[in-house]
């Protein structure tokens, strides 16, 4: 470096030259997490599917989900992979969580799991949880029953 350039960086005269490379250390940083925010999977499609389909019931499982979930409740449609079927890249898990609140202010959680065959186009009922434990199909409806008049 020449004596006029360590002079002028002695007074403080080229304190853009760091400011210039942390700016771009930040740009690559901003840039790789940008990168791998973008790599999950996108289940935006397979939710619409499951949520459009009539599985359970005539009406279509969003209006089942809206309906359980009732005036006081709130519907979250997650889409992911299920572990049960993790060797078959076509089938995508779509699950209904429904929070409700009981008259008496008590909070019960639903979840209605569904899957989408991408292959075959076919939606078919999964499982019920309720308050995280598996129901089966006649004890689950009895528990359902039970939840509207709660």
């Amino acid at each position: 470096m020449s004596p006029i350039l360590r002079r002028a960086r002695r007074m403080g005269l080229l304190h853009f030259e760091r400011s210039r490379s942390l700016r771009f250390a930040q740009h690559l940083v901003l840039i790789a997490f940008l990168a791998l925010a973008g790599c999950g999977e996108n289940f935006d499609k397979d939710i619409e599917t499951v949520r459009a389909a009539a599985t359970l019931t005539d009406d279509s499982n969003d209006q089942l989900a809206q309906e359980l979930a009732g005036a006081r409740g709130k519907v979250e449609w997650i889409g992911s992979r299920f572990g049960k079927y993790e060797d078959n890249e076509y089938i995508v898990g779509v699950t209904a969580r429904i929070e409700r609140y009981t008259r008496a202010g008590a909070k019960r959680l639903v979840e209605l799991q569904f899957i989408n065959n991408r292959q075959t186009q076919q939606v078919a009922f999964e499982q019920l949880l309720i308050d995280g434990r598996p129901q089966d199909l006649i004890g689950g409806a009895l528990n359902l029953l039970l939840l509207q008049l709660e």
